[in-house]
């Protein structure tokens, strides 16, 4: 997972470089978990570093025992940009 991207990759390489399925990867993209990344003249998704941090973040968050709805709930706080402040 250390390896960095210079630029989009397709499914394959998000699931070798974050060690996730392929079938996970897109059922977390259908969850809205991960976003559809855009699609190649192909039509291949290219994913892009974001992806990968998302992803790993995700996985690693099941890995300690988090339910998906816990983890949505997480991904949306940091993804409203409210900083949590102590007084």
């Amino acid at each position: 997972m250390s390896k960095k991207s210079a630029g989009p990759m397709l499914i394959g390489g998000l699931a070798g470089e974050t060690g996730t399925n392929i079938e996970t990867i897109r059922y977390y993209e259908r969850e809205g978990l991960i976003a559809v990344p855009p699609r190649t003249r192909g039509g291949h998704r290219a994913y892009e570093q974001q992806h990968v941090q998302r992803l790993s973040f995700v996985r690693r968050s099941r890995e300690l025992g988090f339910s998906l709805n816990d983890i949505r709930k997480l991904l949306q706080l940091a993804d409203s940009g409210t900083m949590c402040t102590t007084a």
